[in-house]
């Protein structure tokens, strides 16, 4: 699966203050750390007790599962950005903690199980450990690459933050 992780650009966003996103969420750096990681940590406790359930499942239907999974997460930060959720009445703190924040975890077990349990598949006997590293060594080369990508995404559409005066304070031009 191709997946452009944006997830840095996305968290100067979601901390900017407001001076440099007016009207943005302005999450505290407190809020910010300790929403993901405490709820990524139950989301992901929540993906390994979902995979349980799929163990049956096809590899294709489970990746699809995974793919629909990162695309709900994925409109989270879309909604959250073009500030949608205040339309609606839901606050930015819950749009993230219920979107991005569960979400993703959710999504990365999700995807991880299935390719773990694949790589293991693809092993030839008395191999194991050698082929699995490479393996799995290929798998975090993806998500380094998925990340790079995102920053020359950001990059390419010519997203940054700052005034463009050089003040470094401002709005995301």
């Amino acid at each position: 699966v191709a997946y452009v992780d944006l997830s840095g650009p996305l968290g100067y966003y979601y901390t900017a203050n407001a001076t440099c996103v007016p009207g943005g969420p302005g999450f505290s750096y407190g809020y910010y750390l300790a929403v993901t990681n405490i709820v990524g940590a139950i989301g992901g406790c929540i993906g390994s007790v979902l995979f349980q359930g799929m163990q049956s499942w096809s590899f294709r239907k489970a990746f699809w599962l995974t793919t629909g999974v990162q695309v709900l997460a994925a409109l989270f930060d879309v909604i959250l950005v073009k500030r949608w959720n205040l339309a609606v009445g839901i606050s930015d703190e819950a749009m993230f903690l219920f979107g991005d924040a569960a979400c993703q975890p959710i999504a990365q077990m999700l995807g991880l199980m299935p390719a773990a349990l694949l790589n293991s598949l693809l092993c030839p006997r008395g191999a194991e450990a050698t082929v699995y590293a490479i393996l799995a060594g290929f798998q975090n080369f993806g998500l380094a690459v998925a990340s790079v990508l995102g920053v020359w995404l950001t990059r390419f559409l010519d997203i940054k933050s700052g005034s463009g005066g050089g003040g470094g304070e401002g709005g995301y031009d």
